[in-house]
Protein backbone atom coordinates (compact mmCIF):
# COMPACT_ATOMS: atom_id res chain seq x y z
CA UNK A 1 0.00 0.00 0.00
CA UNK A 2 1.19 3.27 -1.16
CA UNK A 3 0.72 6.97 -0.58
CA UNK A 4 -1.67 8.07 -3.17
CA UNK A 5 0.64 11.11 -5.05
CA UNK A 6 -1.81 12.57 -6.64
CA UNK A 7 -6.19 13.36 -5.91
CA UNK A 8 -8.34 11.57 -7.70
CA UNK A 9 -11.18 13.14 -5.55
CA UNK A 10 -12.72 15.34 -7.65
CA UNK A 11 -16.83 16.02 -7.79
CA UNK A 12 -17.62 14.69 -11.26
CA UNK A 13 -14.74 11.93 -11.47
CA UNK A 14 -16.03 8.56 -12.66
CA UNK A 15 -15.84 5.73 -10.07
CA UNK A 16 -16.14 2.33 -10.89
CA UNK A 17 -18.10 0.00 -8.26
CA UNK A 18 -17.82 -3.54 -7.23
CA UNK A 19 -19.85 -5.27 -4.12
CA UNK A 20 -17.30 -7.47 -2.41
CA UNK A 21 -19.23 -9.58 -1.02
CA UNK A 22 -22.19 -10.29 -3.59
CA UNK A 23 -22.51 -13.15 -5.82
CA UNK A 24 -21.00 -12.44 -8.94
CA UNK A 25 -18.38 -10.05 -10.27
CA UNK A 26 -20.48 -7.45 -11.76
CA UNK A 27 -18.87 -3.94 -11.38
CA UNK A 28 -21.44 -0.92 -11.73
CA UNK A 29 -20.29 2.90 -13.13
CA UNK A 30 -21.16 5.92 -10.83
CA UNK A 31 -19.73 9.59 -10.35
CA UNK A 32 -18.65 11.13 -7.40
CA UNK A 33 -20.93 13.86 -6.55
CA UNK A 34 -19.60 15.35 -2.93
CA UNK A 35 -15.88 15.51 -1.47
CA UNK A 36 -14.60 16.09 2.02
CA UNK A 37 -11.82 16.01 4.00
CA UNK A 38 -12.36 12.88 5.31
CA UNK A 39 -15.13 11.45 2.89
CA UNK A 40 -16.95 11.53 -0.40
CA UNK A 41 -20.12 10.26 -2.04
CA UNK A 42 -20.64 8.58 -5.10
CA UNK A 43 -24.15 8.85 -7.03
CA UNK A 44 -26.32 5.71 -6.56
CA UNK A 45 -25.79 3.40 -9.52
CA UNK A 46 -28.26 1.80 -11.81
CA UNK A 47 -28.40 -1.93 -13.12
CA UNK A 48 -30.43 -2.49 -15.86
CA UNK A 49 -32.51 0.79 -15.35
CA UNK A 50 -33.13 -0.32 -11.40
CA UNK A 51 -31.66 1.56 -8.54
CA UNK A 52 -28.67 -0.45 -6.74
CA UNK A 53 -30.05 -0.08 -2.58
CA UNK A 54 -26.84 -1.86 -0.42
CA UNK A 55 -26.88 -1.53 3.28
CA UNK A 56 -24.76 1.03 5.29
CA UNK A 57 -21.86 -1.10 5.79
CA UNK A 58 -21.65 -2.94 3.01
CA UNK A 59 -17.98 -3.26 1.27
CA UNK A 60 -16.83 -2.26 -1.74
CA UNK A 61 -13.72 -2.05 -4.44
CA UNK A 62 -13.67 1.17 -5.68
CA UNK A 63 -11.24 2.30 -8.75
CA UNK A 64 -10.61 5.97 -9.27
CA UNK A 65 -8.79 7.19 -12.36
CA UNK A 66 -5.68 8.71 -11.67
CA UNK A 67 -3.69 11.18 -13.54
CA UNK A 68 -0.35 9.60 -12.95
CA UNK A 69 -0.93 6.29 -12.55
CA UNK A 70 -4.68 5.10 -14.60
CA UNK A 71 -6.22 4.36 -11.85
CA UNK A 72 -6.31 3.55 -8.69
CA UNK A 73 -8.32 0.69 -6.65
CA UNK A 74 -8.70 0.60 -3.32
CA UNK A 75 -11.81 -0.80 -0.22
CA UNK A 76 -14.14 0.85 1.62
CA UNK A 77 -17.67 0.34 3.02
CA UNK A 78 -20.65 2.41 2.93
CA UNK A 79 -20.91 4.48 6.17
CA UNK A 80 -23.69 6.47 5.39
CA UNK A 81 -26.79 6.73 2.07
CA UNK A 82 -29.01 9.68 1.14
CA UNK A 83 -32.31 8.15 -0.72
CA UNK A 84 -34.29 11.30 -1.04
CA UNK A 85 -31.80 13.93 -1.39
CA UNK A 86 -28.68 13.40 -4.04
CA UNK A 87 -29.18 9.64 -3.48
CA UNK A 88 -25.05 8.97 -3.00
CA UNK A 89 -23.48 6.26 -0.90
CA UNK A 90 -20.90 8.20 1.68
CA UNK A 91 -17.28 6.25 1.89
CA UNK A 92 -14.68 7.11 4.24
CA UNK A 93 -11.36 8.43 1.93
CA UNK A 94 -8.47 6.19 2.33
CA UNK A 95 -5.21 7.36 3.39
CA UNK A 96 -3.98 5.00 0.76
CA UNK A 97 -4.63 2.89 -2.21
CA UNK A 98 -2.93 0.09 -4.13
CA UNK A 99 -2.38 1.06 -7.72
CA UNK A 100 -3.19 -0.92 -10.93
CA UNK A 101 -0.56 -0.02 -13.58
CA UNK A 102 -3.66 0.00 -16.58
CA UNK A 103 -5.27 2.88 -18.27
CA UNK A 104 -8.49 4.45 -17.66
CA UNK A 105 -11.64 3.30 -19.71
CA UNK A 106 -12.87 5.81 -21.63
CA UNK A 107 -16.37 6.85 -21.54
CA UNK A 108 -18.91 4.18 -22.68
CA UNK A 109 -20.24 5.23 -26.01
CA UNK A 110 -23.33 6.03 -26.35
CA UNK A 111 -26.58 5.81 -29.11
CA UNK A 112 -28.43 9.02 -28.88
CA UNK A 113 -32.09 7.99 -30.94
CA UNK A 114 -34.74 10.78 -31.48
CA UNK A 115 -38.37 9.45 -31.62
CA UNK A 116 -40.60 12.29 -33.88
CA UNK A 117 -43.05 12.67 -36.05
CA UNK A 118 -44.60 15.29 -38.46
CA UNK A 119 -47.95 15.40 -36.57
CA UNK A 120 -49.88 14.30 -33.19
CA UNK A 121 -51.69 11.39 -32.88
CA UNK A 122 -49.38 9.40 -34.51
CA UNK A 123 -48.35 7.03 -31.53
CA UNK A 124 -44.85 8.55 -30.93
CA UNK A 125 -44.30 8.52 -27.30
CA UNK A 126 -46.67 5.24 -27.00
CA UNK A 127 -44.04 3.79 -29.51
CA UNK A 128 -41.08 5.17 -27.67
CA UNK A 129 -41.77 3.76 -24.37
CA UNK A 130 -42.70 0.17 -25.63
CA UNK A 131 -39.18 0.45 -27.47
CA UNK A 132 -37.31 1.49 -24.31
CA UNK A 133 -39.14 -1.90 -22.49
CA UNK A 134 -37.77 -3.90 -25.83
CA UNK A 135 -34.69 -2.41 -25.65
CA UNK A 136 -34.18 -2.91 -22.20
CA UNK A 137 -34.79 -6.86 -22.31
CA UNK A 138 -32.21 -7.08 -24.70
CA UNK A 139 -29.43 -6.21 -21.94
CA UNK A 140 -29.32 -2.31 -23.36
CA UNK A 141 -29.01 0.42 -20.59
CA UNK A 142 -31.86 2.69 -21.52
CA UNK A 143 -32.86 6.29 -20.37
CA UNK A 144 -35.55 8.08 -22.37
CA UNK A 145 -35.61 12.24 -22.23
CA UNK A 146 -39.15 13.67 -22.41
CA UNK A 147 -38.23 16.50 -25.10
CA UNK A 148 -41.61 17.65 -25.45
CA UNK A 149 -41.61 21.28 -24.54
CA UNK A 150 -45.29 21.60 -24.60
CA UNK A 151 -47.44 18.90 -23.80
CA UNK A 152 -44.51 16.34 -22.07
CA UNK A 153 -46.42 13.06 -21.40
CA UNK A 154 -44.13 10.09 -21.15
CA UNK A 155 -44.92 10.33 -17.14
CA UNK A 156 -48.41 9.77 -17.93
CA UNK A 157 -48.22 7.25 -20.36
CA UNK A 158 -46.43 5.30 -18.04
CA UNK A 159 -48.20 5.99 -14.84
CA UNK A 160 -45.51 7.65 -13.42
CA UNK A 161 -45.84 11.19 -10.91
CA UNK A 162 -43.27 13.44 -11.76
CA UNK A 163 -42.71 15.77 -8.93
CA UNK A 164 -39.92 17.18 -10.86
CA UNK A 165 -38.41 17.94 -14.43
CA UNK A 166 -35.56 19.14 -16.34
CA UNK A 167 -36.07 22.59 -15.73
CA UNK A 168 -35.42 22.40 -11.77
CA UNK A 169 -31.80 20.60 -12.80
CA UNK A 170 -30.96 23.40 -15.11
CA UNK A 171 -32.42 26.17 -12.07
CA UNK A 172 -30.34 24.14 -9.71
CA UNK A 173 -33.60 23.55 -7.51
CA UNK A 174 -33.03 19.63 -8.22
CA UNK A 175 -30.11 16.72 -9.23
CA UNK A 176 -30.45 14.63 -12.05
CA UNK A 177 -31.09 11.39 -9.81
CA UNK A 178 -33.58 13.74 -8.20
CA UNK A 179 -35.98 14.01 -10.99
CA UNK A 180 -35.22 10.92 -12.54
CA UNK A 181 -37.65 8.01 -12.47
CA UNK A 182 -37.95 4.24 -12.67
CA UNK A 183 -40.20 3.56 -15.26
CA UNK A 184 -41.78 -0.24 -15.59
CA UNK A 185 -39.87 -2.58 -17.60
CA UNK A 186 -36.19 -1.17 -15.98
CA UNK A 187 -35.42 1.78 -17.88
CA UNK A 188 -35.34 5.48 -16.83
CA UNK A 189 -37.11 8.12 -17.74
CA UNK A 190 -36.31 11.90 -17.15
CA UNK A 191 -39.13 14.48 -17.67
CA UNK A 192 -38.81 17.43 -19.68
CA UNK A 193 -41.61 19.75 -19.73
CA UNK A 194 -41.18 23.57 -20.53
CA UNK A 195 -38.25 23.73 -18.66
CA UNK A 196 -35.94 22.77 -21.70
CA UNK A 197 -36.72 26.00 -22.94
CA UNK A 198 -33.93 27.65 -20.69
CA UNK A 199 -31.24 25.95 -22.43
CA UNK A 200 -31.36 28.92 -24.90
CA UNK A 201 -30.77 31.42 -21.49
CA UNK A 202 -28.11 29.00 -19.81
CA UNK A 203 -25.02 30.85 -17.44
CA UNK A 204 -21.62 29.51 -17.39
CA UNK A 205 -22.20 27.55 -14.39
CA UNK A 206 -25.59 26.78 -15.02
CA UNK A 207 -23.65 25.40 -18.12
CA UNK A 208 -21.17 23.13 -15.74
CA UNK A 209 -23.91 21.98 -13.86
CA UNK A 210 -25.93 20.60 -16.53
CA UNK A 211 -22.99 18.75 -18.07
CA UNK A 212 -21.58 17.59 -14.57
CA UNK A 213 -24.79 16.13 -14.04
CA UNK A 214 -25.89 14.27 -17.31
CA UNK A 215 -21.96 12.87 -16.94
CA UNK A 216 -23.13 11.13 -14.45
CA UNK A 217 -25.11 8.73 -16.01
CA UNK A 218 -21.69 8.06 -18.26
CA UNK A 219 -21.67 3.82 -18.12
CA UNK A 220 -25.29 3.97 -16.98
CA UNK A 221 -27.06 4.19 -20.55
CA UNK A 222 -26.59 2.13 -23.92
CA UNK A 223 -29.55 4.14 -25.36
CA UNK A 224 -30.75 7.93 -25.22
CA UNK A 225 -34.29 7.61 -26.29
CA UNK A 226 -35.46 11.42 -27.49
CA UNK A 227 -39.09 11.70 -27.63
CA UNK A 228 -39.01 14.98 -28.99
CA UNK A 229 -42.42 16.83 -29.75
CA UNK A 230 -44.65 16.58 -32.53
CA UNK A 231 -43.99 19.02 -35.96
CA UNK A 232 -41.09 20.80 -37.36
CA UNK A 233 -40.44 23.20 -34.68
CA UNK A 234 -37.44 24.86 -34.18
CA UNK A 235 -37.37 23.59 -30.60
CA UNK A 236 -37.82 19.99 -32.14
CA UNK A 237 -35.11 20.51 -35.17
CA UNK A 238 -32.77 21.69 -32.24
CA UNK A 239 -33.56 17.94 -30.91
CA UNK A 240 -32.98 16.15 -34.29
CA UNK A 241 -29.71 17.77 -34.69
CA UNK A 242 -27.97 16.75 -31.60
CA UNK A 243 -28.55 13.05 -32.47
CA UNK A 244 -27.02 10.51 -33.85
CA UNK A 245 -30.23 8.44 -35.47
CA UNK A 246 -33.63 9.66 -35.55
CA UNK A 247 -36.56 7.19 -35.80
CA UNK A 248 -39.79 8.73 -37.80
CA UNK A 249 -42.72 7.61 -37.05
CA UNK A 250 -45.81 8.08 -39.34
CA UNK A 251 -49.26 6.66 -40.51
CA UNK A 252 -51.01 5.12 -43.49
CA UNK A 253 -53.07 8.56 -43.27
CA UNK A 254 -52.38 10.52 -46.54
CA UNK A 255 -51.75 13.81 -43.82
CA UNK A 256 -49.90 11.85 -41.62
CA UNK A 257 -47.51 10.97 -44.62
CA UNK A 258 -47.47 14.32 -46.06
CA UNK A 259 -45.67 15.80 -42.91
CA UNK A 260 -43.38 12.74 -42.44
CA UNK A 261 -41.64 13.90 -45.52
CA UNK A 262 -42.06 17.39 -44.40
CA UNK A 263 -40.15 17.12 -41.46
CA UNK A 264 -37.72 14.66 -43.39
CA UNK A 265 -37.05 17.50 -45.69
CA UNK A 266 -35.97 20.12 -42.79
CA UNK A 267 -33.46 17.60 -41.23
CA UNK A 268 -32.50 17.80 -44.79
CA UNK A 269 -32.02 21.59 -45.15
CA UNK A 270 -30.77 21.98 -41.68
CA UNK A 271 -27.36 19.11 -42.68
CA UNK A 272 -28.48 16.80 -39.59
CA UNK A 273 -26.49 13.82 -40.19
CA UNK A 274 -28.12 11.60 -38.28
CA UNK A 275 -29.21 7.86 -39.89
CA UNK A 276 -33.12 8.61 -40.39
CA UNK A 277 -35.55 5.60 -40.80
CA UNK A 278 -38.78 4.62 -40.38
CA UNK A 279 -41.75 3.13 -38.42
CA UNK A 280 -45.34 3.11 -40.01
CA UNK A 281 -47.50 2.83 -37.35
CA UNK A 282 -51.32 1.78 -36.80
CA UNK A 283 -50.99 -0.07 -39.71
CA UNK A 284 -53.66 -3.36 -40.83
CA UNK A 285 -50.31 -5.80 -41.71
CA UNK A 286 -46.76 -5.62 -42.33
CA UNK A 287 -47.36 -5.76 -46.31
CA UNK A 288 -49.62 -2.72 -45.84
CA UNK A 289 -46.31 -0.94 -43.95
CA UNK A 290 -44.06 -2.49 -46.82
CA UNK A 291 -45.91 -0.87 -49.53
CA UNK A 292 -46.94 2.66 -47.63
CA UNK A 293 -42.76 2.51 -46.65
CA UNK A 294 -41.72 2.29 -50.36
CA UNK A 295 -43.45 4.99 -51.72
CA UNK A 296 -42.34 7.41 -49.00
CA UNK A 297 -38.71 5.69 -48.95
CA UNK A 298 -39.09 6.75 -53.17
CA UNK A 299 -39.74 10.35 -52.82
CA UNK A 300 -36.99 10.92 -49.96
CA UNK A 301 -34.61 9.26 -52.53
CA UNK A 302 -35.84 11.19 -55.21
CA UNK A 303 -36.52 15.06 -54.45
CA UNK A 304 -33.48 14.86 -51.55
CA UNK A 305 -30.93 12.24 -52.77
CA UNK A 306 -31.26 10.66 -49.22
CA UNK A 307 -31.86 7.22 -47.39
CA UNK A 308 -34.60 6.24 -45.17
CA UNK A 309 -34.27 3.17 -43.68
CA UNK A 310 -37.49 0.99 -42.75
CA UNK A 311 -37.32 -0.35 -39.55
CA UNK A 312 -40.56 -2.26 -39.80
CA UNK A 313 -44.66 -1.38 -39.39
CA UNK A 314 -46.44 -1.63 -36.41
CA UNK A 315 -50.43 -3.10 -36.49
CA UNK A 316 -53.15 -1.19 -35.06
CA UNK A 317 -54.55 -3.39 -32.36
CA UNK A 318 -57.43 -3.29 -29.31
CA UNK A 319 -54.59 -3.69 -26.91
CA UNK A 320 -53.00 -0.72 -27.57
CA UNK A 321 -55.98 1.14 -26.07
CA UNK A 322 -55.80 -1.23 -23.44
CA UNK A 323 -52.32 -0.29 -22.39
CA UNK A 324 -53.31 3.00 -22.36
CA UNK A 325 -55.99 2.81 -20.48
CA UNK A 326 -54.17 0.68 -17.42
CA UNK A 327 -50.88 3.19 -18.07
CA UNK A 328 -49.01 0.11 -18.72
CA UNK A 329 -46.38 -0.45 -21.83
CA UNK A 330 -48.40 -2.45 -24.55
CA UNK A 331 -45.03 -5.14 -24.48
CA UNK A 332 -45.34 -5.67 -21.25
CA UNK A 333 -49.27 -5.84 -20.18
CA UNK A 334 -49.84 -7.85 -23.41
CA UNK A 335 -46.25 -9.60 -25.01
CA UNK A 336 -47.93 -12.00 -27.21
CA UNK A 337 -50.15 -9.52 -28.71
CA UNK A 338 -49.34 -8.44 -32.64
CA UNK A 339 -48.26 -4.86 -32.44
CA UNK A 340 -46.19 -6.10 -29.11
CA UNK A 341 -44.01 -8.73 -31.32
CA UNK A 342 -44.13 -6.43 -34.04
CA UNK A 343 -42.34 -3.40 -31.32
CA UNK A 344 -39.63 -6.40 -30.22
CA UNK A 345 -38.57 -7.41 -33.35
CA UNK A 346 -38.12 -3.62 -34.40
CA UNK A 347 -35.80 -3.11 -30.84
CA UNK A 348 -33.90 -6.09 -32.03
CA UNK A 349 -32.91 -4.46 -35.53
CA UNK A 350 -32.18 -1.62 -33.94
CA UNK A 351 -29.93 -3.32 -31.81
CA UNK A 352 -28.39 -4.99 -34.22
CA UNK A 353 -27.78 -2.17 -36.73
CA UNK A 354 -24.27 -0.58 -36.61
CA UNK A 355 -23.79 2.96 -34.46
CA UNK A 356 -22.56 6.31 -35.97
CA UNK A 357 -19.18 6.11 -36.75
CA UNK A 358 -18.23 8.57 -34.45
CA UNK A 359 -18.97 7.19 -30.87
CA UNK A 360 -20.86 9.49 -29.01
CA UNK A 361 -20.84 10.21 -25.13
CA UNK A 362 -23.55 11.51 -22.43
CA UNK A 363 -21.61 14.55 -22.20
CA UNK A 364 -20.88 14.69 -25.45
CA UNK A 365 -24.61 14.92 -26.18
CA UNK A 366 -25.23 17.71 -23.74
CA UNK A 367 -22.72 19.38 -25.01
CA UNK A 368 -23.88 19.28 -28.72
CA UNK A 369 -27.37 20.01 -28.01
CA UNK A 370 -26.48 22.79 -25.94
CA UNK A 371 -24.55 24.24 -28.92
CA UNK A 372 -26.86 23.70 -30.82
CA UNK A 373 -29.55 25.31 -28.63
CA UNK A 374 -26.79 28.40 -28.34
CA UNK A 375 -26.70 28.23 -32.40
CA UNK A 376 -30.25 28.65 -32.97
CA UNK A 377 -31.19 31.19 -30.25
Amino acid sequence: MNQVADNPFTVGIPISVRPVNASGLSTFSSRIVEVTQHSFAFAIPYDNGKILLWPVGAKLELSLPSANHGSVVFNAEIVGRDLTGSRSYTCMRPTAVSRVARLSHAPKSLRVIAVTSGKGGVGKTTLSTNLAVAFTALGQKVVVIDTDLGTANVDVVLGLKANHHLGHLISGQKSLQEIALTAPGGFVVIPGGSGLQELTQLTESQFTRVITSFNELDGMADILLLDTGAGISRDVSNFLLAADEVIIVTTPEPHAMTDAYAIIKVMHTLGTSAKKRLIINKVDSELEAGIIASRLRNVVSQYLNEELEFLGGVEEDKAISRSLRKQCPLVLLEPNCTPSRSINRIADKIVGLPQAKEANTMGGFVRKLLGVFSKNR
